[in-house]
């Protein structure tokens, strides 16, 4: 059997493993592991090169995955026609001064989001905004649920006292 066949049947199932643990997206995972043997395909008849195909497997993984996530972070925003349709209509039937409370409001939210920490505000997100389980979002992020438990509740915490006034005395100063 061919040295890539091997690798293939012998690597493929630890590769999705390792990819479905560091990416954000699982639907990524097919493309990434064909990317990544086809970079291991360049060198396949070099071995002086390759001692160790599956170290040498999760070097080229490691370089997929971190190009993967700077791609993503540096893409296009996807435009969502419904909720624009929504706030659309929503808009048409508010007063000024309820939108520009609602848009005072949002703005505080979300610098009170850019005040946390990078982690705490994906457990946040995907626990309340898109509504997973803790072992959902955990899945999806690599992280051990009771580590998303622990961000979110940080998160949470910290979000309360920053927007205090929401919770309390909507007119105190800020």
């Amino acid at each position: 059997m061919p040295l890539t066949a091997a690798a293939v049947k012998t690597y493929g199932s630890t590769l999705h493993r390792y990819l479905l643990r560091r990416l954000r997206r699982p639907e990524d995972v097919p493309d990434l592991t064909q990317e990544i043997f086809e970079r291991f395909l360049k060198k396949k008849d070099r071995p002086e090169v390759i001692r160790n195909p599956l170290a040498y497997l999760f070097g080229i993984a490691a370089h997929v995955v971190s190009e993967a996530r700077y791609a993503e972070a540096h893409s296009l925003v996807t435009y969502d026609s419904e909720l624009a349709d929504k706030m659309s209509e929503a808009m048409d039937h508010a007063s000024p001064e309820a939108l520009a409370e609602q848009l005072g409001m949002r703005r505080d939210i979300l610098d009170a989001c850019s005040a946390l920490p990078q982690n705490h505000l994906l457990a946040v997100l995907l626990v309340a905004g898109h509504e997973m389980s803790y072992a959902e979002a955990a899945k999806a992020t690599g992280f051990t649920r009771n580590t998303i438990a622990t961000y979110v509740m940080h998160a949470r915490a910290k979000l309360k006292l920053i927007l205090e006034d929401y919770w309390g005395n909507k007119d105190a100063p800020r």
